[in-house]
């Protein structure tokens, strides 16, 4: 039988992982649950509880690789990524990658494709990663790594630091209202509310 307390456990840590996301900055965030090395039997809690979790809010979820002992799920927000999909540069190279159409549902169904063998380093697009970073970690351009943050930055890191330092702060913020004791459940369907 399930514990509420369990349940809040892995609301928390969820919300922690994709605060970024959470807050309107990040696209998506991927995220591995577990039962194995101190996960506490949060798979088994996300597989009966998953469903309701995002109920009312803008965050969405898409499980890209199941075994008995772990699930990668990318948590998204269906707008921004879909946005983020339609910009030009980003549709060449996810055709070029192999995604053949553009609609949100068919390039998370290739992507879960591809991760049957590993995972894909064009998951970076769907993360946030500038696609100069994304292309240059793949050797299809000729800019060098000048940097390594929360990602390998190649050529002017300018960019790249400001968004780093842009998911950085979205997590503190959402990190701080967990921490002064909110609902982690009101936090997610706040999803949509502009944190700052």
């Amino acid at each position: 039988m399930e514990r509420t307390g369990d349940t809040s456990n892995l609301v928390h840590r969820i919300v922690r992982c994709i605060a970024p996301t959470i807050a309107g900055r990040k696209p998506a965030t991927l995220m591995n649950i577990s039962n194995e090395n101190g996960g506490g039997g949060l798979l088994d809690l996300w597989n009966h509880s998953k469903s309701d979790l995002f109920a009312g809010s803008e965050i969405d979820y898409y499980e890209l690789k199941k075994t008995d002992r772990n699930t990668i799920v990318i948590f998204f927000n269906r707008d921004r990524l879909i946005r983020l999909l339609e910009k030009r540069s980003v549709k060449k190279f996810l055709s070029d990658c192999g995604y053949e159409s553009d609609s949100l549902d068919h390039a998370l169904g290739v992507l879960k494709q591809k991760y049957v063998t590993g995972c894909p380093p064009e998951i970076g697009i769907f993360l946030g990663i500038p696609l100069k970073d994304v292309k240059g970690f793949m050797g299809l351009n000729s800019l060098r790594n000048t940097k390594c943050g929360m990602w390998q930055v190649y050529g002017n890191p300018r960019s790249s630091e400001e968004r780093m330092n842009e998911y950085r702060r979205a997590k503190d913020i959402v990190t701080r209202r967990l921490f002064s004791g909110e609902n982690p459940a009101n936090i997610i369907r706040d999803s949509g509310v502009r944190f700052f």
